[in-house]
């Protein structure tokens, strides 16, 4: 942050290489959360099971602070879309970009539902347990990372290089503007 009265007038960050650090952040997120799911040991050996508060805390990143950066990948998509004109194809692949957005948002909801049915003393209640219970935990934890994962590739390797193709410095630096006041 500035002090007050102060602006910084020559900041400018490449819009890529933002994303691409917070797509970092995200994939050291998720393998936070791959560890938080190893089952933990108990000193003697014994396996004790999942590390449930570790996962909740670690998947809010994903039902709230994700949004920012989904945000911002979303000025750049709106600043290629004008760039490029509007031609079918790449309209529909721009918005599959951003419904997969929307599906990575309500996968991680979901998600986060499914570890509040914990019961207060830290065992699922018999509802949960017979739906599946750890099981369903960890196959939608798991499908989630894969998403992410998956969903991360395309980005990188359609959306940014698209974008480090077509965009001049001025429109990198009015984008950055932009992504920074998110």
């Amino acid at each position: 942050m500035l002090p007050q009265g102060r602006r910084q007038t020559g900041l400018t960050v490449d819009p890529v290489a933002l994303l691409k650090r917070e797509h970092e952040m995200i994939l050291d997120q998720l393998a936070m959360i791959e560890t938080a799911m190893s089952p933990c040991s108990a000193g003697n050996g014994v396996a004790k099971g999942v590390d449930r508060s570790t996962v909740r805390e670690l998947l809010q990143f994903f039902t709230s602070r994700v949004g920012v950066h989904f945000r911002r990948e979303e000025m750049l998509i709106a600043a290629l879309q004008r760039i490029l004109g509007r031609k079918q194809e790449r309209q529909e692949q721009f918005q599959c970009f951003l419904d997969e957005h929307r599906v990575l948002e309500a996968a991680a909801t979901a998600v986060m539902r499914t570890l509040r049915r914990k019961r207060a003393d830290d065992r699922y209640s018999e509802v949960a347990e017979n739906r599946g219970g750890l099981r369903t935990l960890n196959s939608e934890l798991r499908t989630l990372i894969r998403r992410y994962r998956g969903h991360i590739s395309c980005e990188e390797r359609i959306l940014f290089v698209l974008a480090e193709m077509r965009l001049n410095v001025e429109q990198k630096r009015q984008i950055s503007r932009r992504m920074l006041q998110v």
